[in-house]
């Protein structure tokens, strides 16, 4: 990119107002953070009602609190079988819906793509892949662990989950593109060159 093109107004105004709501955002939980630090934060009723312990419709687990007639399910979770027969990756982060359409025959189908934050470990056996190095790194070693998953719904129904993206590592953050694609966002400067690997981050 040239400096021409980082100089042009629109750019221009797009990273002062990105930078503006980074900063405001980041006020907001400093402000929050120091409210409960001196036990300022009173309770405000929701226009819901009271909360209370409602099962999962999945697994009757009783893992979030909502108010009368709200309901859930949990879907993907850590160790399910995926699509290739692997075990679903841990580290559930950031995620998006990046398709929705409709197929003949099925109907509805919804895809959501999920950020697996893991450092060393156990491969995910992805289509794709970034860094296949086997890392020996002081007390840990493993291959980069990190990668993607991908939901698939038809309807509200789970049907399964896939692995898109693998040999990455500390997958955190993202966005979802306008193209009906994600980004992946590294969160790490790990420069696995002098061990066998590639540049992360």
């Amino acid at each position: 990119m040239s400096s021409e093109n980082l100089k042009s107004p629109s750019r221009r105004n797009l990273l002062k107002s990105a930078a503006g709501i980074g900063l405001v955002s980041l006020f907001q939980v400093w402000q929050v953070r120091q409210a409960h630090a001196v036990g300022s934060v009173d309770v405000v009723a929701g226009p819901y009602g009271p909360v209370a312990p409602v099962k999962d419709l999945t697994t009757g687990l009783e893992l979030l609190q909502l108010p009368a007639d709200f309901h859930y399910r949990s879907f993907g979770w850590t160790g399910d079988v995926m699509s290739n027969g692997e075990p679903c990756p841990g580290s559930h982060d950031g995620m998006a819906v990046v398709t929705e359409r409709v197929v003949p025959g099925v109907g509805a189908e919804t895809v959501l793509i999920r950020n697996h934050e893991r450092g060393l470990g156990s491969l995910i056996g992805a289509p794709a892949q970034y860094d296949t190095a086997f890392i020996n790194f002081g007390s840990s070693s493993g291959y980069p662990a990190g990668g993607n998953t991908l939901l698939v719904f038809r309807g509200r129904q789970w049907v399964e989950v896939s692995p898109a993206l693998g040999g990455t590592v500390v997958n955190c953050a993202g966005g979802p593109t306008p193209w009906a694609s994600w980004l992946t966002c590294e969160e790490t400067l790990a420069d696995l060159r002098p061990l066998g690997g590639q540049k992360h981050g």
